[in-house]
């Protein structure tokens, strides 16, 4: 255990740890929503036919990111923006109104603490 957390404060550093920590957390959620599509259904106005596809590949390129932060990959970085600019491009057609605001809020803040993360290491990553 201690040979990891030198890891952590030596490489990634406790703030890109945090975030991959986070997205870990957050992607507990996905399989829930793909057994309960109709839970969507107070933030997205429409749930599209390929949603639970969409949320499948949002999952494993999510795990993907994980492992590929956790590793200090660069590929795992681009593979984020890709990730933030699909959840954007389909909030945007999908989300309901009066909850856009708070889905982009959130969003955007999320895309720029990652982005804080990943700059403030960009040297390590390979």
């Amino acid at each position: 255990m201690a040979n990891i957390l030198q890891t952590i404060r030596k490489r990634q550093g406790w703030f890109l740890a945090i975030m991959i920590l986070t997205l870990v957390v957050g992607d507990l959620q996905i399989p829930y929503y793909i057994a309960n599509p109709d839970e969507l259904k107070t933030i997205y106005s429409t749930v599209p036919s390929w949603y639970s596809l969409y949320a499948v590949v949002g999952l494993l390129s999510n795990i993907a990111i994980i492992i590929g932060m956790w590793r200090m990959k660069k590929w795992a970085a681009y593979l984020l923006v890709v990730y933030f600019a699909s959840k954007i491009a389909v909030d945007l057609v999908y989300v309901v109104p009066e909850m856009q605001a708070m889905v982009f809020i959130t969003t955007i803040a999320g895309a720029g603490l990652w982005f804080w993360a990943v700059y403030r290491k960009w040297k390590l990553f390979t």
